[in-house]
């Protein structure tokens, strides 16, 4: 499988829960839009980019001028920021309100939401890729109760793309050294291998909230 598919907040560690519950909490905040204009329901990961950093984020709705998002610190009202989620570019907008956990976003550019969806899927079948976010990290990968050096070259909520010391074949089982939350290492399976790199997906996806813990943890921007 190509490694550019897949198949059809910054708080403390000890905070998560109570964030995940407050952003639960939250969902009843009305996004502004233009008079007329109809949001479609979404639940999905996105990645804002704001005051050099690049941050997972919860896309709540999304509407031809704006989306809803949810994220533990959103920025300011009037901050700019560039967003992104599967089937979307990367694309300029500017926070409109920011309440809670939860910040409204208008485009620069209008989109069309029923384009977007259907960009996530290709007409090979295949998914769009979800918003990878830079981590280097060195780690084991155990394979057969066997430990392989590895390098994480990028992550996202459903898995890492890894640079291994040795070649593996897809559709091996292992567990990645890699602390997310309380889960003291990760079970996944190699989905795709080329050279000495490999794609790693999760057997159980992480939070949006898990993830921007682990960024927040080695000062990733």
């Amino acid at each position: 499988m190509s490694p550019g598919m897949e198949p059809a907040a910054m708080l403390p560690i000890a905070a998560v829960p109570i964030a995940i519950a407050s952003i639960a909490a939250s969902s009843t905040i009305p996004i502004e839009r233009r008079r007329g204009e109809r949001a479609a329901t979404v639940f999905t990961i996105g990645k804002i980019s704001f005051d050099g950093r690049s941050l997972p984020c919860m896309v709540r709705d999304l509407s031809e001028g704006g989306m809803r998002i949810q994220l533990p610190a959103p920025p300011p009202p009037g901050a700019r920021v560039l967003i992104e989620m599967r089937g979307l570019d990367p694309r300029l907008a500017r926070v409109r309100w920011a309440v809670g956990h939860e910040a409204g976003l208008s485009f620069d550019l209008r989109c069309c939401p029923a384009d977007i969806f259907a960009a996530r899927t290709s007409r090979s079948g295949r998914i769009a890729r979800q918003p990878r976010f830079p981590l280097r990290r060195a780690v084991p990968l155990l394979i057969d109760n066997r430990p392989i050096p590895a390098m994480i070259e990028n992550i996202s909520v459903g898995g890492a793309r890894l640079t291994l010391s040795e070649p593996l074949e897809d559709g091996r089982q292992g567990v990645l050294g890699l602390t997310l939350g309380d889960r003291d290492g990760v079970a996944g399976t190699i989905c795709w291998a080329r050279d000495d790199s490999c794609g790693f997906r999760f057997v159980q996806p992480i939070s949006s909230v898990t993830l921007a813990v682990t960024l927040d943890s080695v000062g990733l921007s």
